[in-house]
């Protein structure tokens, strides 16, 4: 295998932050699951599984709470004045974890999310089989 520098920034995310590796054994375990007459879009894995997993752990949202969940029937999405959403943004800054250390400060860079999930990216595309979108395993059409 050649290693490449998003592979050794993968390594050196993991190893800084151990809850990326259960992504990555996620992405591993459907890339080597997947058989050729298997529906499994890179994409909408990356979209609908991996993403929503890896956003709180690298790049810019990485350091931030969780958030409390919206009471069902509530609307999350309604409209906020500008001036309403840099004091939110404010407020979030003040809850934010400290970047102490070097590597702490680079996983939260664009740079860092781009090489790694990039990494993810390529073996999901690599894996898929090109049978259409979704991610569904050996399923048949009526």
């Amino acid at each position: 295998m050649t290693t490449t520098a998003e592979h050794v920034d993968l390594e050196r995310a993991t190893r800084a932050e151990p809850r990326l590796q259960a992504v990555v054994n996620v992405v591993t375990a459907l890339t080597s699951l997947v058989r050729p007459t298997d529906t499994m879009c890179g994409g909408c894995v990356w979209d609908e599984i991996v993403k929503p997993l890896a956003l709180p752990l690298i790049g810019w949202e990485r350091g931030y709470p969780p958030k409390a969940a919206h009471d069902p029937g509530t609307v999350p999405w309604l409209f906020t004045p500008g001036g309403d959403w840099l004091k939110e943004c404010a407020e979030a800054e003040k809850s934010r974890t400290p970047a102490t250390t070097d590597t702490e400060k680079w996983l939260r860079t664009s740079e860092a999310w781009d090489s790694v999930c990039g990494e993810l990216i390529r073996r999901l595309n690599d894996a898929d089989p090109a049978n259409g979108h979704g991610v569904h395993h050996n399923r048949k059409t009526r």
